[in-house]
């Protein structure tokens, strides 16, 4: 199947568009991250002065579970924008080619560990599932399959971004190893 460039471009934009749109959960599970640890602060603060409030219970535990899609459901689009950190300061100075062929080589193996990573998760979530496995630290409990799904989907959008990142570099005219056009 041979599709022109334009035609790549406009599916490259859908698709950067519905991956950024899924990060987005990432910053409102980061605000509730934020006013969670505000509001049990502050009930603990208003406890101290003789006020009967308290903390949020099991606060400790919903932020350490909201970190999940903070940082599963945004690692897509970082890859896709390539904004993560990269050292290349052996590397930029290779050939072209050999850039290339190490940069298909990293996102190859991304796109299988991923997969992989997002497998495993899938199973989990199905034990999570049929054990009615619920959080236990603070003894309140909510359900984990969420967050395992979270994390399962996370990994295959990121896996999706590996494979899309192979297909920009040598289907899209003028993309660059920036991410720029």
């Amino acid at each position: 199947m041979n599709f022109s460039n334009t035609t790549l471009e406009k599916v490259d934009r859908v698709i950067v568009k519905i991956i950024k749109s899924i990060s987005y959960i990432s910053g409102v599970c980061l605000v509730g991250i934020m006013l969670t640890a505000f509001f049990n602060v502050l009930g603990e603060k208003l406890k101290v002065l003789g006020i009967p409030v308290s903390g949020i219970p099991a606060s400790t535990e919903i932020i350490q579970y909201l970190h999940i899609p903070v940082v599963f459901l945004a690692a897509a689009y970082v890859t896709l924008e390539r904004g993560h950190t990269r050292i290349d300061m052996i590397s930029s100075k290779f050939p072209t080619i050999l850039q290339k062929i190490f940069n298909t080589f990293g996102n190859i193996c991304g796109i299988l560990i991923c997969a992989f990573i997002s497998q495993r998760g899938f199973l989990q979530m199905s034990k999570y599932i049929k054990r009615k496995q619920m959080s236990s630290v603070s003894g309140i409990g909510f359900p984990l399959w969420p967050f395992a799904l979270i994390l399962a989907v996370g990994f295959a959008l990121l896996s999706f971004s590996f494979l899309w990142c192979i297909i920009r570099q040598y289907g899209i005219k003028g993309f660059n190893e920036g991410g720029d056009r």
